[in-house]
């Protein structure tokens, strides 16, 4: 693994960790969390993708089960929704989570601060578990957070 692969998914996973504690106090997730160079990925039933273009290019993605999707949305909205209300903005939480807490470490990566550019795209979200394998020449890291028995992923490719 290359250092840039390992800051990314570490300063991602440390963000992740810090919103799911301070903002939507989530205290049980575990601080910890491995980094692993691997040939596939099963995702998760949520699945949001944003591709990096610049400096730096790749996918990076967040996946997470659908309850824990649930319990992300509820620990910041207010009022009374119904359960597919709930479902959808769960869905579309995943994709915001991803999205600003990517955006917010851009500008911490090494990258970026010798004075190159990283663009990101706009967030795609899978509805369903998918399995994705590594291209012949590509790589593939994915990072592993838990929370009650619960993984989140965390993944880069390219």
């Amino acid at each position: 693994m290359s250092n840039i692969e390992e800051e990314i998914l570490t300063k991602l996973s440390n963000r992740i960790i810090g919103y799911l504690k301070d903002d939507l106090s989530m205290q049980d997730i575990e601080n910890s969390f491995t980094i692993e160079d691997v040939s596939k990925i099963d995702y998760k039933d949520i699945t949001t993708f944003i591709a990096l273009n610049g400096a730096m290019k790749g996918t990076v993605g967040m996946s997470v089960p659908s309850s824990l999707a649930l319990q992300m949305v509820e620990g910041f909205i207010f009022g009374d929704y119904d359960k597919s209300e709930l479902k959808d903005m769960s869905i579309e939480n995943v994709a915001e989570t991803l999205n600003i807490t990517l955006g917010n470490i851009l500008t911490d990566l090494s990258v970026v601060q010798n004075g190159s550019s990283v663009d990101i795209s706009t967030p795609y979200t899978m509805h369903n578990s998918t399995t994705i394998t590594k291209k012949s020449d590509g790589i593939m890291f994915v990072a592993t957070l838990t929370y009650n028995d619960q993984q989140i992923l965390l993944s880069y490719f390219r």
